[in-house]
């Protein structure tokens, strides 16, 4: 499945995104480490834990329900460890301040100290404490100080500091606690649903044409959500390997919008052709780039969290605090269940709160319609997971399990409906390396021909079949897919039946075999040389010794006098090589 070139879409606007003059200005300016190191995150508690404490104290003072929602998923998510999250649950019933020295000496065991400075120095991080105790300014010290005999003045002083709570995040987890609502916003009631019916529905309000934009629907089931979410990515997917109309027509996917190409584009995934030889450069097609085959074999929530990360960037240049409406809304949405929906009238005026449920709505992380005569929105499986899969703690192993099940619980789901779904894929992957996949997706087979030979390709009503080969494997890498991005792959969409037994979802032959193929391409490292011949021993040992000392030298035969010095630095070898004759000479 070779790259395919795709022309620019026309039309289609929609997404918020700052004007060209906007980009250009911000572009020139140098880097902010503190915006590259968020534009790294990679989940959106890890977005986060990297923000300033000012910043997430703006956000525990966001207005109920928002700023309470945020204070507890922070609370219950990665970014504090266990105790942090004992301490701040404590310091909330206790009025919000305590003794540093009460807290490390009575709250916690006598070998739990350094994890206890540890704790605190989070919570001062994460915007929970008052920086009183001045432990998040010095991140990169050892808090084994503190505690050390020799630093028993420091310590002491520490200890008899206060540990004081934010306002804003006391008030905020006040209210969050004081809360019976599992939701942070009103769900729209069946009881509202059927009253509006009785009332006439639509044909009540068809009497003012400009109230009504679309007319009203029964609420959305769980697999409508779904099927609209896999709708949205499919559009992505297949524009990024390039399917042709008969493609998308068959699986019922529409084009990708202006704003969602422009987004492929800004975070890499595709670029301008850079064969054509068109004098517009504005009519060069796009091209799936390497970081667009790897975009591909990640999770659905891995991909719908690269264009959430590239949205509050793209939003932040516009203004800061649109990027605290975007995470509060992103927050709220994890805290409500798949299948209920809440008005718009729940946000009041937040003209921001709803562009930004609009614009979600084409990454089809809601689902926006009309429900008992106003305008709603349903946030979808994917959504709820942005938060969900990151609340607690965990390894990645654990997150790739978790993953897994979802995967597992959908598949199962799907394979049990009277007519197969296109939407999924069930990989089973044979010893004698060949790849056995459950699907009629024409998405899944151009997926699977990154790294599968596509000349051992056959195909039945439901079923297709693929090798897995030395050169299917080295291409991919030539991609710049990577084995562990394959075997994961494989491993998140492993048939539910491999699962209930004790073999591995990937036979260990298979496994072994891909992870060498990877290693081969690192045995030999091609590297420019620059040949010296030395005219005898003496030289030898001076100009190995300098080279070796700053780093030039890649190879030295004694028993020739030959030196290989890199390229890079051969003119600074000569230069030295000269001086060293010289004072030979004068000597």
């Amino acid at each position: 499945m070779a790259a395919t070139k795709r022309a620019s879409a026309d039309g289609g606007g929609g997404v918020a995104a700052p004007p060209p003059a906007k980009r250009a200005k911000a572009s020139d300016a140098p880097v902010d480490p503190h915006e590259a190191l968020l534009a790294t995150s990679s989940s959106l508690f890890d977005y986060l834990g990297h923000l300033p404490p000012t910043s997430l104290r703006s956000l525990y003072a966001l207005p109920a329900p928002r700023g309470p929602t945020v204070a507890a998923a922070v609370v219950r998510s990665s970014c504090l460890t266990d105790m942090a999250r004992q301490c701040a649950l404590r310091l909330v019933a206790c009025g919000g301040a305590f003794k540093a020295g009460s807290i490390v000496e009575g709250w916690i065991h006598r070998h739990g100290r350094r994890d206890a400075l540890l704790a605190l120095r989070r919570l001062e991080a994460m915007g929970i404490l008052e920086p009183t105790l001045g432990l998040a300014a010095r991140p990169g010290e050892d808090v084994e100080g503190e505690t050390a005999e020799d630093g028993g003045d420091k310590r002491a002083k520490l200890m008899e500091k206060d540990a004081r709570l934010t306002p804003e995040f006391r008030e905020a987890m006040k209210l969050f606690l004081s809360t019976s609502s599992s939701s942070p916003w009103p769900i729209i009631a069946r009881e509202q649903i059927e009253a509006f019916a009785k009332n006439g529905g639509d044909e009540a309000d068809r009497r003012d044409a400009e109230k009504v934009q679309q007319p009203s629907r029964i609420p959305p089931t769980r697999q409508e959500l779904e099927a609209y979410t896999q709708s949205s990515w499919d559009s992505v997917l297949h524009f990024l390997v390039g399917s042709d109309e008969s493609d998308r027509e068959d699986g019922g996917i529409e084009e990708p919008t202006q704003a969602m190409v422009h987004f492929l584009t800004s975070i890499g995934l595709m670029q301008e052709d850079p064969d054509y030889k068109g004098a517009d450069r504005s009519r060069a097609p796009l091209v799936i780039t390497s970081k667009g085959y790897e975009f591909m074999l990640r999770d659905v929530n891995a991909q719908v969290w690269q264009f959430v990360l590239q949205y509050l960037n793209t939003m932040a240049q516009i203004n800061d605090a649109y990027r605290l409406e975007i995470l509060s809304i992103l927050v709220c949405m994890g805290s409500c269940r798949a299948g209920e929906g809440c008005h718009f009238s729940v946000l009041g005026k937040n003209k921001v709160a709803k562009k930004v449920l609009e614009d979600f709505g084409k990454f089809g992380l809601v689902f926006v319609c009309q429900v008992a005569g106003e305008m709603a929105f349903y946030p979808t499986r994917v959504a709820i997971n942005l938060v969900a899969s990151n609340e607690r703690g965990g390894s990645q192993q654990a997150d790739a399990m978790g993953q897994s099940v979802a995967a597992t619980r959908s598949l199962e789901e799907a394979l049990a409906a009277p007519v197969p779904s296109r939407s999924h894929l069930a990989v089973i992957v044979q010893t004698n390396f060949q790849v056995v996949a459950y699907t009629r997706s024409k998405l899944h087979v151009s997926t699977l021909g990154l790294f599968c030979d596509v000349q051992s390709y056959r195909r039945l009503p439901n079923v297709i079949f693929f090798h897995i080969t030395r050169d299917s494997i080295r291409s991919a890498f030539r991609l710049g897919v990577t084995a562990d991005q394959i075997l994961r792959f494989l491993h998140v969409h492993a048939h539910p039946m491999l699962r209930s037994g004790d073999q591995p979802l990937v036979p260990a032959n298979v496994r072994d075999q891909i992870l060498l193929w990877d290693r081969e391409r690192h045995r030999v490292v091609m590297d420019e040389v620059w040949v010296h011949q030395c005219r005898d021993t003496a030289e030898f040992a001076a100009l190995g010794k300098f080279a070796s000392d700053s780093d030039a030298l890649a190879w030295g035969a004694a028993h020739t006098n030959k030196l290989y010095i890199h390229a890079k630095k051969s003119e600074l070898a000569k230069a030295y090589i000269s001086k060293w004759r010289t004072k030979q000479l004068r000597g």
